[in-house]
C-alpha cells in the first residue's frame, strides 16, 4: 500500500511539473532562455519550417485529423477521501495547434478554483503515437493516444489512486525512447 501511494505521489508530481511550469512562467512573464532550449529551437527550425503565432504553431509534421475538435473529461476525483477534483479540456485545431485547460478545485464538485492553460502543437509521427509540444516552454511530451468513437485517451496525466493504472515501466515520455506505453484510463476525454 505504501509503494502504491509513493507511485501516486511521484506520478502527480511529474504531471504538476510538466504542466504546471508553463502556467507559472506565463503568469510571471518568464520565457525559457537556456542553451538547451536554444539548441532544440535551432534543431526544430532546421528540421521543419514553422509559422508561429501567439497561441499556435503550424509544422509540416504529420497530424491525425481525427483528433480535431473539443474533447472534455468528466469531473475526476482520485478516490472518495481525496480533498480535490479536476476537469480537463483539449481544443484541437486542424493545423495541430491545441489548447489544454485544467480546472482544479478543492472538494468533489469540479468548481473552478485554479485554472491552468497550456498551448501545444500536436504531431502524430505514427499511428497511435503523439508528440505534444508545449509551445510556451519548448518542451515535448512523447505520448501515445487512442480514439474510439467519441472517446480519446492519452498516456500522460494523473491516473488516480488505483495501483493497476500506474505506469509500471518508467516510460514517462521525456524522450522518444521513454515514450508512454500504456493508456491513461483515468482521464477520459469525450467529444
Amino acid at each position: 500500500m505504501k509503494k502504491t501511494k509513493l507511485y501516486l505521489i511521484i506520478s502527480f508530481l511529474i504531471v504538476v511539473l510538466l504542466f504546471g511550469t508553463a502556467t507559472l512562467c506565463n503568469q510571471c512573464g518568464i520565457t525559457p532562455a537556456t542553451e538547451d532550449a536554444a539548441v532544440e529551437t535551432e534543431e526544430d527550425d532546421e528540421s521543419s519550417k514553422s509559422e508561429t503565432s501567439q497561441s499556435s504553431e503550424k509544422t509540416s509534421d504529420k497530424f491525425d485529423e481525427n483528433l480535431v475538435g473539443t474533447w472534455v473529461s468528466d469531473c475526476l476525483v482520485p478516490d472518495p477521501d481525496s480533498p480535490w477534483s479536476e476537469k480537463h479540456q483539449f481544443v484541437i485545431k486542424s493545423d495541430g495547434s491545441a489548447i489544454h485547460t485544467r480546472w482544479s478545485s478543492s472538494g468533489h464538485e469540479c468548481v473552478p478554483g485554479e485554472i491552468m492553460i497550456n498551448n501545444y502543437t500536436l504531431t502524430t509521427p505514427s499511428l497511435g503515437q503523439i508528440d505534444i509540444k508545449d509551445t510556451d516552454l519548448n518542451q515535448i511530451i512523447y505520448d501515445i493516444y487512442e480514439i474510439s468513437g467519441n472517446t480519446l485517451l492519452f498516456g500522460h496525466g494523473f491516473r488516480g489512486d488505483s495501483a493497476a493504472m500506474q505506469v509500471k515501466d518508467n516510460n514517462f515520455g521525456l524522450n522518444p525512447e521513454t515514450r508512454f506505453t500504456t493508456l491513461n484510463e483515468f482521464i477520459v476525454y469525450k467529444k
